[in-house]
């Protein structure tokens, strides 16, 4: 049964589409092997301490790929010099190339799990569609 959320806000084709593109994942997303992230890694959960250093802060710690835990802060509002984070974070992380592609694609989980739990007017539907207009299948 579906959360009333996303019964109100993704059609049957909508649907259809995601579990052509889940049917697809094993070729679209190279298998890793997981490692420890934070687990909610976004721009609300990063501030500065007192002499100005970042800190991560309300951790949801998960075991996962690293490419998921970024792909909530890749595909959020990015704080301001957020490039050499992602530098870094290739570096550190060992991400492959092409990461960037794979960032909302990775992003659907989270997406999903936002307007299950009500959208707010947040526009996670809109944002839905769009990841997954590639793997929609078109009349004609």
């Amino acid at each position: 049964m579906l959360e009333p959320g996303v019964a109100a806000e993704l059609d049957q084709e909508d649907r259809r589409t995601l579990e052509r593109l889940c049917a697809r994942l094993p070729e679209l997303v190279p298998a890793r092997p997981p490692v420890l992230t934070h687990g909610d890694l976004w721009s609300g959960n990063i501030l500065a301490d007192g002499g100005g250093d970042p800190a991560l802060v309300d951790p949801a710690v998960s075991y996962t790929w690293p490419e998921v835990d970024l792909s909530m802060l890749w595909c959020s509002q990015r704080p301001p010099e957020s490039d050499r984070f992602f530098v870094t974070y290739r570096e550190v992380a060992g991400l492959t190339d092409g990461w960037q592609r794979l960032m909302p694609i990775l992003n659907l989980r989270e997406l999903l799990s936002q307007l299950a739990h009500g959208d707010g007017g947040w526009g996670a539907a809109g944002a839905i569609r769009e990841i997954i207009r590639p793997f929609r299948r078109h009349a004609g």
